[in-house]
């Protein structure tokens, strides 16, 4: 459903959580937080599939996908697998085949082309809702966390709050 709010969307919570940005003025009151492990749907293709057991687990771990959205990864992991299954085809296909003449005489590209592009650019504009395009990930700290047994450490590297 369509909002009246302008501007960029809002970063969910969990992702303020884990960069270590989280205040208290931030957060939405009374925000629904989604739980639980998201069940794969029927149909999605072979490739979709292998993306959805490799990632779905790990965003879950992180807090980043939850039983509610099912429906938007299964179509990240659709579009992401039919980019790949393209890309591949294309690839065999080699980029001097990727066009063909119309009957008029003018060079257009071919169908396939066009469909990887879609899936492409769907696939782009889901990324950011799961932590998966650098912007969105920029500030989540890679590895493990500083060691509570050096202060120095504690007091370099651990994630604060901002008052």
């Amino acid at each position: 459903m369509p909002t009246n709010r302008g501007g960029r969307p809002r970063k969910p919570d969990v992702l303020h959580e884990l960069e270590g940005t989280a205040r208290p003025g931030r957060q939405v009151v009374g925000t629904a937080v989604a739980k639980g492990q998201p069940v794969q749907p029927e149909g999605l293709s072979e490739q979709a599939k292998k993306i959805w057991d490799t990632l779905g687990p790990q965003l879950s771990e992180l807090g980043l996908l939850a039983e509610v959205d099912a429906s938007t990864f299964a179509t990240f992991c659709q579009n992401y697998g039919d980019w790949l299954e393209l890309t591949a085809y294309l690839n065999k296909l080699g980029p001097q085949n990727w066009f063909f003449e119309s009957e008029s005489g003018y060079r257009q590209i071919i169908p396939e082309v066009a469909a990887r592009d879609k899936s492409f650019q769907a696939m782009q504009k889901l990324a950011g809702r799961f932590g998966l395009d650098p912007s969105s990930r920029s500030g989540i700290p890679a590895g493990k966390p500083a060691s509570a047994d050096n202060p120095v450490e504690e007091f370099l590297f651990a994630p604060r709050l901002a008052k």
